[in-house]
């Protein structure tokens, strides 16, 4: 584990302030709060998406990079799905820890702050916002009792903005 942070942490410097390896504890963070109650969780696998959640990028385009790491194919094919459509348990907790950060108040701030850092008008940022928050989908059960109130609170503060 070590080395996956020693190797990803400098990777997620370049990223934006709510993008950045702070974001990546905060979604493991809520990963170990969204998977009590499953079992036969591959951890190896978990900690991958975790670590690697905001690189798939870079994955795609340094695979020899990755090679001194020896992460089996099948992870890699989780990382580029688990933001779209997640399969495995490790792939569904990774993608709505994700998304609880994209949702109530945390996740207006989030946005806003964002659409500021790349240089986006208010009306931009919202139209967005307005976008993606229709197609925010939580799948574990914890997930969409802690997250599907939070879409709520962004639809109503949408719905004010208009």
């Amino acid at each position: 584990m070590e080395k996956i942070i020693k190797f990803v942490k400098p990777l997620y410097t370049n990223k934006d302030s709510m993008h950045n390896f702070k974001h990546i504890l905060r979604i493991k963070r809520r990963v170990y709060q969204l998977k009590k109650g499953h079992q036969n969780i591959d951890k190896n696998k978990l900690n991958f998406l975790i670590y690697f959640h905001g690189l798939s990028n870079y994955v795609r385009i340094s695979k020899n990079a990755l090679s001194q790491l020896k992460i089996p194919k099948e992870y890699i094919k989780a990382l580029y799905r688990h933001t779209k459509k997640p399969i495995s348990i490790e792939e569904k907790l990774v993608s709505d820890a994700n998304l609880l950060e994209a949702v109530g108040l945390f996740g207006i701030k989030k946005s806003l702050q964002v659409g500021k850092e790349r240089k986006q008008t208010t009306k931009e940022t919202l139209k967005i916002m307005n976008k993606n928050i229709r197609k925010i989908r939580f799948y574990t059960k914890i997930g969409k009792r802690l997250g599907n109130p939070g879409i709520k609170i962004i639809k109503e503060f949408l719905n004010k903005k208009r």
